[in-house]
């Protein structure tokens, strides 16, 4: 059963998503993969001598099948991608989740909607909480699917507003999907598993950490055929759910506001870099209709540069006009951002040169989680990126 094997493969350390996908790919199964011997391993970008050895040594230790058997036990809802039920636009990302717990009736694959997740600040202003709602409703009256994250400000307004219009929503959570996080938003979580659904790729009884909201933004991008960004400052994880939405060859829209509101200057970021402007409601339907979204063939917009993403001439001269030490009245990202612990020590194993997941894991000697973690707080904070392939450098 394959759906044991992408169990199995998730627990391996130093093994992730990436990485799993490439196994798929190139063995044609992950059962097949875990008989694979180490030189054949090898053969597979991101795995190096020491993680082959190490896939030798835990493989024997592991039995997929008796361990899927207690895994349903205790987490009896939840998808990998050898199962029908898994979102198709998902499996679509280089990096999906290979076990995705979930709540609620609704099945992405069984409702082929068009998706639109909608993100931005927790701390939104009148004018982008007003516009948010309005999106949002507007679009669930035409029958698209609101994904979001189910944080407070704009990721709220776009879950009430759909639902008060009788839409279909997903939220995305950085905890187990039986856990509320914020505990405020209890009434909200209860309507969405009704109507819904919740996902996360943490299992039950995961409490919020830090470092598990930036990597559920990965989730929400490869859920929806556009992402909207509807009001965000420049330093914020809606604008790292805009440029994984652009890597995946998604649509990207934003919604400008004026430039004395600091919580939307991240919108103007993304409208300079190449995002479409939202110039308002009927406008964004249509164009959503007519970029060929309803026939599952998005168009990517390669104007898109979120910084060195892209390795391009372009995103670095992007990278250069944006960065905070030529904004007048700002320091660089590192003479801002204290560093402590684990972070300061990632930080430090990075180079000005792009270097890879496997070999960083191999220099800092800390658990894969640990250190993806760490790597998505460090972009999060704007002194590395991410760049095409798994790879990182400092910005």
């Amino acid at each position: 059963m394959e759906r044991a094997y992408w169990l199995a493969w998730s627990q391996v350390k130093d093994v992730g998503p990436i990485t799993i996908k490439r196994l798929h790919e190139r063995f044609g199964s992950l059962a097949l993969a875990w008989q694979a011997t180490p030189a054949d391993l090898l053969t597979v970008d991101g795995i190096g001598l020491v993680t082959a050895d190490r896939i030798g040594g835990l493989r024997s230790q592991i039995n997929p099948e008796q361990r899927l058997q207690q895994h349903e036990a205790q987490y009896p809802h939840f998808w990998t991608p050898a199962d029908p039920e898994y979102p198709k636009l998902l499996w679509e990302i280089p990096d999906p989740p290979p076990l995705l717990y979930y709540r609620g009736p609704l099945r992405p694959n069984q409702t082929p909607t068009i998706t639109v997740g909608i993100v931005g600040t927790r701390r939104p202003s009148p004018y982008g909480r007003r516009w948010t709602q309005r999106l949002s409703r507007r679009l669930s009256q035409q029958q698209f699917t609101i994904v979001s994250g189910m944080a407070t400000g704009v990721d709220t307004h776009a879950h009430q507003s759909c639902l008060d219009q009788g839409g279909q929503t997903i939220a995305v959570l950085g905890t187990g999907v039986d856990v509320v996080y914020p505990h405020s938003n209890a009434n909200l979580y209860q309507r969405i598993v009704e109507t819904g659904l919740i996902l996360s790729e943490y299992p039950d009884g995961t409490p919020p950490e830090r470092g598990h909201f930036p990597r559920r933004n990965r989730i929400i991008a490869g859920l929806s055929h556009a992402t909207l960004v509807t009001e965000a400052p420049e330093r914020s994880g809606a604008l790292i759910t805009a440029y994984l939405a652009n890597d995946y060859g998604r649509h990207v829209y934003a919604l400008t506001d004026g430039l004395d509101n600091p919580t939307a200057r991240g919108c103007l970021v993304l409208v300079n870099t190449g995002a479409a402007i939202v110039m308002g409601e009927d406008h964004l339907v249509t164009d959503l209709l007519n970029i060929g979204i309803a026939n599952n063939t998005p168009a990517k917009d390669d104007n898109i540069h979120p910084g060195p993403r892209n390795g391009t001439v372009d995103s670095q001269q992007n990278r250069a006009d944006h960065t905070p030490e030529n904004i007048p009245g700002t320091q660089s990202a590192t003479e801002t951002v204290q560093l402590d612990g684990d972070l300061q020590h990632i930080f430090q194993m990075i180079p000005h040169e792009p270097i890879n997941l496997d070999n960083l894991v191999k220099t800092t000697q800390l658990d894969t989680s640990v250190l993806l973690s760490g790597l998505l707080q460090l972009e999060l904070a704007g002194v590395i990126a991410q760049l095409p392939g798994g790879q990182y450098q400092r910005t």
